[in-house]
Parts: C-alpha cells; sequence; structure tokens
C-alpha cells in the first residue's frame, strides 16, 4: 500500500485562514532545544502579493493519508523578494511565536507583590503579548518577595523563563497549534518515551546512519545551588550530588569530587531551590554522548522529546536536543540526541 504524502502552507490572519502559500523549493523545519525561539521555517514560495508579511503567520500541515498533522505556526522575521525571469518568488525566513514574546520589550518597570503566584504573574505577561492559547500544568509556587528585577527594555521571553526556572519549569515553548506549553522539568525515563526508534524496524523510520561523540572533561558531579540577595534574611543553600553508580560522571565513577557553584537570585522556597539543584545533576547525567541519527519523517515531534533509541540491539534512552526536518516526499529528518542515564538517583 503507498503512502500519500503532501503539505500545505496556510496563511492565518487574525486567527482565521485567509490564504495560501505553495512552495518552490523542499522548505525546513528545525527544531533547538536550547534556544530563546525554539522553532523555525525556511523555505523558497511562490509569493503571494495578498500576504501581509507584517502580521500575518504560517501554518504549516503535513498530510498523511488524508490525515493532517500540525507541524507548527510560524511568523515570518526574514523575507526576500527575488524572480527568476519567470515567477516571483519568496525567500521566508519565520520563527514560532516565541519571537512575538521575545520582541516585545518592557516600557516600564514590571512589578509583582510577594506572594503573587509565578503562573499567575506568566500569564499575564503572555497575555500582554497577546498570547492568549497557553496550556498549563498548575502550580502553587508563589513569589516570596516583591520584584521588580527587570529594567526597562527587557525581553518578556527573559522574564517569563526565569519565573519559568524559579519554580524549575521548562522554557517557554510553542506546540505544532501554535500553542504555549507551561510545564515542569521532567527526568527522561524508559517510562516517558515519546518515539522509538530502532534500526532493524523499517516501520521505526529509522535510517542506516548514526555517529556518536562523547565530551564529559571536567564535567561537575557535585552542584551547590545559593539564593541570596538583600530581600532574604539569610541565604539558601542547596547540595545536590551525583552517587548514580550508572553516571560515568558520578563521584564514585571519576575518583573525584567536581564541583560547580551556581548563584540564584530569587527562587520560591528552599524545597524548589533543592529541585533545581536536582535537575542540574540531573541534566548533567545526559552523559555528554551526543548521537546523530537520520530517520523519515515524523509528524509528532515536539521539543526535546524523550526518544527510545534501538541500535544492533543495543537500548538507550535520548534526549532529542534538536533536530531537521525536509519537507518534501522521500524528506529525511536528522536529530542531535543526548544519551540519559536510566534509573536516575
Amino acid at each position: 500500500m503507498t503512502r500519500t504524502l503532501e503539505f500545505r502552507y496556510v496563511i492565518v490572519r487574525n486567527g482565521a485562514d485567509f490564504g495560501q502559500l505553495y512552495q518552490l523549493s523542499a522548505p525546513t523545519i528545525r527544531c533547538d532545544s536550547s534556544a530563546d525561539i525554539k522553532t523555525s521555517l525556511s523555505g523558497t514560495f511562490l509569493n503571494n502579493d495578498e500576504v501581509n508579511w507584517l502580521s500575518d503567520e504560517i501554518r504549516v500541515e503535513m498530510i498523511i493519508d488524508g490525515v493532517v498533522y500540525l507541524l507548527g505556526v510560524y511568523l515570518p522575521a526574514t523575507v526576500t523578494f527575488n524572480s527568476d525571469g519567470i515567477t516571483d518568488q519568496v525567500d521566508i525566513e519565520a520563527y514560532d511565536r516565541c519571537w512575538i514574546v521575545q520582541d516585545n520589550k518592557t516600557e516600564s518597570l514590571i512589578y509583582f507583590q510577594a506572594g503573587t503566584n509565578y503562573l499567575t504573574a506568566i500569564n499575564q505577561l503572555l497575555a500582554h503579548c497577546g498570547i492568549a492559547l497557553v496550556t498549563v500544568t498548575p502550580n502553587l509556587a508563589t513569589m516570596a518577595e516583591d520584584r521588580e528585577d527587570w529594567p526597562v527594555g527587557t525581553s518578556y521571553l527573559e522574564i517569563i523563563n526565569q519565573l519559568l526556572s524559579e519554580i524549575n519549569y521548562k522554557q517557554l515553548w510553542f506546540d505544532k497549534s501554535g500553542t504555549a506549553v507551561l510545564e515542569p522539568v521532567s527526568v527522561p525515563t524508559a517510562n516517558n518515551i515519546s518515539h522509538t526508534m530502532d534500526n532493524s524496524n523499517v516501520k521505526s523510520m529509522m535510517l542506516p546512519k548514526i555517529s556518536r561523540e562523547t565530551d564529559v572533561y571536567s564535567a561537575p558531579n557535585v552542584f551547590i545551588c545559593i539564593c541570596s540577595n538583600a530581600d532574604k534574611n539569610a541565604p539558601m543553600t542547596a547540595v545536590s550530588e551525583n552517587t548514580n553508580p550508572q553516571s560515568p560522571l558520578s563521584i564514585a565513577r571519576r575518583g573525584r569530587r567536581i564541583a560547580t557553584v551556581v548563584q540564584v537570585n530569587n527562587i520560591a522556597d528552599q524545597a524548589e531551590l533543592q529541585a533545581y539543584a536536582d535537575t542540574l545533576r540531573n541534566n548533567s547525567m545526559i552523559s555528554g554522548e551526543t548521537i546523530g541519527i537520520t530517520t523519515g519523517l515524523f509528524p509528532d515531534y515536539g521539543v526535546a522529546d524523550v526518544v527510545g533509541l534501538i541500535y544492533d540491539g543495543l537500548t538507550d534512552v535520548c534526549i532529542d536536543k534538536a533536530w531537521d526536518m525536509t519537507l518534501d516526499v522521500g524528506g529525511e529528518m536528522t536529530h542531535t540526541l543526548e544519551r540519559v542515564v536510566i534509573n536516575l538517583g
């Protein structure tokens, strides 16, 4: 049975479908979970004179056997017009809605009173940027002091990501429908794998291309987090040690303690500070081994998905730190994975 595959680029104006773009060459979607703006779209399209390039958005769809899968909503940032003498073309570099939040800067001091719920404050900041669609994992944490930390001209994205870090939430990201996602950091394990890739199983769409690179030199295994500022009576300290025998970076495996001290200006409370230190430790147990693989096109990929990688009978749990997707029939995805030590402890 032959699979039918096509792509659609819908122009969205004020939340409603307005028109369509037609590709002249295969566009690319790129995702980098470590970047402030996580995903981008680039490609060459047939020019559409009815598009308002300053405010319209592009919704990308992958259609497999008649089933529509969303691949994100993007705002054109760089638009270059050219012609080959036959067709009028437009080269587009577009970003997900994080760009709206980054592009908004404070014009006066932002103030939050002590006791303000963190997520309430973040939702207020998103609303200021015109972001109404938000998926939120509830959290009762509140600000310990009055907050007026950010000078005029600070990006709203910077403020939001700082507040999210203080309650151990992931940085702001937008899903394939263009909805903002506020969710806590989670430990990647075999229990929360989103995708499984197996080089011996054609259904996993994994292609026979793989590379490995390891860099663990001077990686810390003791994390000391200190939170102190003028509003606190005494500093708070949290220590987290990598004692996991499965981790090549652990104190026992390295035969020495390699400490790093992290200064935290604000945090909700002692429990969140300890969770912050534990997150740093857990992140360090992504062992420093980078794995590059190539697959077919997965329509349901997100940001920093947990992947089960089976290669020649060996199984690894990995985080997909970055990926590129070529939007074409026969197109490929390249993935940059970081291997995770299972049973973090």
